[in-house]
């Protein structure tokens, strides 16, 4: 079965990654940009994990009970058993769990993300092919231009501004529409004079509607 993209806030949520390698360093620089509280648990901890700002790392064994303090857990060791020992036991916890070797334990999955701002497209393949999964992302992220980052926060702007002024549904989905089509067709540039002026378009239609 196919899993529902759903995207959360993560500022200030409390993450405990169990492992020190590799696979846990990929996890977390999932988790960088979105602003979670991060934390790394493992015996032994690679010098890359070790040298990313921000995080606590603790070099020692995990007590289970420690990760009911969690929001989310990810389990990462490079030892199937604990991982699935975790898995369990945040489960039968109602802990969000991510268990890297594991999908059947994961309560969630972390997809191949590519961010443009608050704009974030996120691949998943269910769990069943990381390969497949980390080429897509590569291919969408290549056909994303970063000015894509600013459209996104201009149009949260003039959406408001629709929202307040534009009281018919109809038109104010045409409004933000051709914004979006303008900014396409100049490159994902939307010129501010321009977009004032098929907003003003849509203003005045709007208030003959209904006005009669």
């Amino acid at each position: 079965m196919a899993y529902f993209p759903m995207y959360i806030n993560l500022e200030n949520k409390k993450v405990i990654v169990i492992g020190g390698g590799k696979a846990a360093l990929r996890k977390i620089n999932s988790l960088l940009y979105f602003g979670a509280k991060i934390a790394v648990i493992a015996p032994k901890i690679c010098d890359d994990i070790k040298a990313i700002k921000g995080i606590n790392v603790h070099e020692s064994n995990v007590a289970l009970d420690i990760l009911q303090n969690a929001d989310i857990v990810v389990a990462a060791t490079r030892r199937p058993e604990i991982n699935a020992k975790i898995g369990k036991y945040c489960n039968d916890n109602d802990i969000m769990v991510n268990v890297a070797d594991n999908k059947d334990l994961s309560s969630f999955l972390f997809p191949g993300v590519i961010v443009r701002g608050d704009l974030v497209v996120g691949v998943t393949t269910g769990g069943n092919s990381q390969a497949v999964s980390k080429q897509i992302r590569n291919m969408i992220d290549r056909m994303l231009p970063e000015e894509y980052e600013t459209l996104t926060r201009k149009m949260g702007a003039y959406t408001e501004l629709a929202n307040v002024n534009i009281k018919t549904p109809s038109l104010r989905e045409e409004a933000l529409d051709e914004l979006v089509k303008t900014a396409l067709s100049n490159k994902c540039v939307l010129d501010d004079k321009k977009a004032n002026k098929i907003l003003d378009k849509y203003y005045r239609e709007d208030a003959a509607r209904r006005n009669g």
